[in-house]
């Protein structure tokens, strides 16, 4: 490994996830791209995650913990505050990437081709309690670069965050740094991830690896009555309504009408699979 490779903070809010923070762990620490600081904030876990996380005796492995709990929304923002590296990566406590991940993303971001790129992520694999691949989200344009324009409303033509849940995700720490405060005060628990890669596409381009890279996890404990009533739509369909009051978005009210249509229309599709992986499960 080059000396001269820009060290990468790979980022994980963690609270009570003791039951998949190892796999997590793993995944990272394996990557095929060495130049890493995995940075962990652990909001007030009750469970065994701490203990857990410091049997690795790699020196990578940062840990933090919070005094108290701060709710999920800001565990997530903490957790890039100790972040030190030139690109920056972002994992749920339980989801996943592939051992290439890290190593293609920054292949992207330190060409001289992409220098206008902010972002780099690829297609998502949601996998599922056994950590079995379920169903391939892929981005509805495929692959390559996209401009910031197309990148935002790509989320609004599908009707959620179809760029991919970032978690292997790779983006500039500088454009990160240039995002507004208080940051992702337009997300909610729910939309607040496309929020931020919303905001870094304001500051340059989206470049999609046309394969799997990271990996997202649901579970029947994951999938809440919530959700089964139209919950994420309706939310959803809010975040549109605040990128459009946003004017550095330039969104005109179809956007906020197409994002509407399709948010519920993806909610039915998405409540029928999440019926079927329940099922599937209990069997």
């Amino acid at each position: 490994m080059s000396l001269s490779q820009p060290l990468v903070s790979v980022c994980i809010p963690v609270y009570n996830g003791a039951k998949y923070i190892n796999e997590t762990l793993d995944c990272v620490l394996g990557q095929t791209y060495k130049n890493i600081e995995l940075i962990i904030s652990d909001n007030c876990s009750t469970d065994n995650t701490l203990e857990l996380i410091r049997a690795y005796a790699d020196p990578r492995v940062k840990i933090f913990s919070n005094e108290k709990n701060m709710g999920i929304k800001y565990n997530y923002l903490k957790v890039f505050t100790y972040a030190t590296g030139k690109y920056l990566s972002f994992m749920g406590a339980d989801d996943g990437m592939e051992l290439t991940t890290i190593e293609k993303g920054v292949a992207i971001l330190e060409s001289e081709k992409y220098r206008d790129v902010s972002l780099v992520n690829g297609y998502i694999s949601i996998i599922n309690e056994e950590s079995k691949r379920v169903y391939l989200k892929k981005f509805i344009f495929g692959g390559g670069c996209f401009s910031s324009y197309w990148g935002i409303r790509s989320n609004l033509l599908y009707g959620s965050n179809i760029i991919g849940e970032p978690n292997g995700a790779l983006f500039k720490k500088e454009a990160y740094d240039k995002i507004p405060e208080p940051k992702f005060e337009k997300g909610n628990n729910w939309t607040f991830d496309v929020d931020m890669l919303c905001e870094l596409l304001l500051q340059g381009k989206l470049y999609i690896i046309p394969e799997p890279l990271g990996k997202f996890r649901i579970s029947a404990q994951s999938t809440s009555k919530k959700e089964l009533r139209f919950a994420q739509a309706r939310l959803f369909r809010e975040y549109a309504m605040a990128l459009y009051r946003d004017k550095r978005y330039h969104l005109s009210f179809f956007w906020v009408i197409t994002a509407s249509i399709n948010s519920f229309l993806l909610e039915i599709a998405r409540n029928l699979f999440y019926v079927f992986f329940i099922k599937k499960v209990k069997n």
